[in-house]
């Protein structure tokens, strides 16, 4: 046994204050998503103007108000997303006196060639984004490396062997029917719609919304839209 093999065997490592991400795919997204455009695109004609936050309106792209889960004609889509936060607040083992609660929720259209800025999302615990539609080549969801102090000295990488834990920015390809959850504190962005397809066919369209923690039982936050899972029973 050489040196190196008999100090790697006396090796122990630990990891702390991992970044996670979660994401999942829905069975039912097909039918879903046909629904979810429909109501999206009225809305969108009932209000042309929307909102301007991350987007890119000279480009196009469309930003809903935030107030997507207090409309019941999207009350599937906002169950699925509050099932999948139940489960990410499970994982974590959040104290159960504690639920998670929902208090925006939007649209964004991005066509042809527009994008979304680095940003994060204040007053909030996590945040997400579910795909309606997402084309070929539509634009990367980015995520960054969180902590300044790693950018101060990056180390030479055996490229063909690199550790994930070792990445300095994440991507992910959107595709429709997929939600994906990532601390609201991260730092993150989404490349331009690079698409080919023509007309509405092109369009990135996703769904963005933001959880916290509410005490079980205590009323809503009147200075917050709030939503927790039973607020959705019909």
């Amino acid at each position: 046994m050489n040196a190196s093999t008999a100090q790697s065997k006396r090796m122990s490592k630990e990891y702390y204050y991992p970044t996670q991400i979660y994401f999942t795919d829905l069975a039912a997204a097909k039918t879903l998503n046909a629904e979810l455009k429909s109501h999206i695109y009225a809305w969108r004609e009932r209000d042309p103007a929307g909102v301007v936050r991350t987007n890119t309106p000279q480009l196009g792209a469309w930003h809903s108000p935030t107030d997507m889960h207090v409309k019941r004609e999207y009350n599937t889509l906002t169950a699925e997303i509050f099932e999948f936060m139940h489960g990410v607040y499970d994982d974590l083992r959040y104290d159960q006196s504690f639920e998670p609660v929902c208090d925006s929720m939007w649209v964004n259209i991005n066509p042809k060639y527009s994008y979304n800025r680095h940003h994060t999302h204040p007053h909030a615990l996590w945040s997400g984004v579910y795909y309606v539609q997402a084309p070929s080549n539509c634009g990367l969801l980015c995520f960054t490396d969180p902590r300044p102090q790693a950018q101060v000295l990056t180390p030479y990488y055996d490229q063909n062997n690199r550790r994930m834990e070792t990445w300095n920015e994440i991507y992910y390809q959107p595709q429709a029917g997929r939600i994906i959850v990532f601390p609201a504190w991260l730092d993150h962005a989404v490349q331009p719609n690079l698409s080919e397809e023509e007309g509405q066919a092109a369009d990135r369209i996703s769904v963005s919304f933001n959880f916290y923690q509410r005490r079980r039982g205590a009323g809503p936050n009147p200075y917050r839209t709030e939503v927790v899972r039973q607020d959705l029973a019909p």
